[in-house]
């Protein structure tokens, strides 16, 4: 896995890489808050980073703030790397959007457990979004065919009706039937039907636009 790491300081920020690349981790490193922010913009983002407080640039806090702010992006997991111990400067933090903290200075074996514990929440989430596109497939999709169910054509006409009314526009349908489609399943098996229905969509969904 990807570990964003943004840090000002040079010694600090060679040991940071030196103990990602030990424990498994690809370090992507960053000298400022400013680095850090673009390369989180990038579409192969790194999934967690560990964010000084104080940068130049932009610090911990703004890049938190930023990452927060962005909507239908992959989760970042932030670790915030603080000098700061007191609960106000604490809660400052998580309120912009850090997931976890860590006081200066670092030790080591408490970063990687903290770092172990973000990995395994991205896991789940990465689980959890999983399920739901498969849960949101089964509710749209015919399982054999792939192509919309018989609810998510009823809702979709629906929706064109509307549109089609408000807009003042035509609205066609189509209804099709497959010609002599049981004498196919009476002479040569539901097996053998099932393949007719599949190739019978896919043609109808090669010939149509999106």
């Amino acid at each position: 896995m990807r570990v964003l790491v943004a840090e000002d300081d040079r010694v600090s920020r060679a040991i940071l890489k030196l103990n990602l690349e030990k424990w498994g981790y690809e370090a992507v490193v960053c000298a400022d808050g400013l680095q850090a922010w673009s390369e989180l913009q990038k579409p192969e983002a790194p999934r967690m980073a560990i964010l000084d407080w104080m940068m130049p640039g932009m610090d911990g806090i703004q890049v938190c703030q930023a990452v927060r702010e962005r909507t239908q992006q992959p989760y970042v997991y932030i670790l915030l790397l603080t000098a700061k111990s007191l609960k106000e400067d604490l809660l400052t933090g998580l309120n912009a959007g850090a997931d976890d903290y860590l006081t200066k200075p670092m030790d080591s074996q408490e970063l990687e457990l903290r770092l172990r514990t973000g990995r395994r929440i991205l896991d789940l989430q990465s689980e959890l979004i999983a399920a739901r596109e498969s849960l949101q497939i089964q509710a749209t999709q015919d399982s054999l065919t792939g192509v919309w169910n018989r609810r998510a054509v009823l809702e979709t006409l629906q929706s064109e009706l509307v549109r089609a009314v408000r807009q003042n526009i035509p609205l066609g349908v189509i209804l099709a039937d497959l010609d002599h489609f049981k004498s196919v399943n009476d002479t040569h098996g539901h097996a053998t039907g099932d393949t007719v229905l599949r190739e019978a969509a896919s043609r109808m969904v090669a010939a149509l636009r999106p």
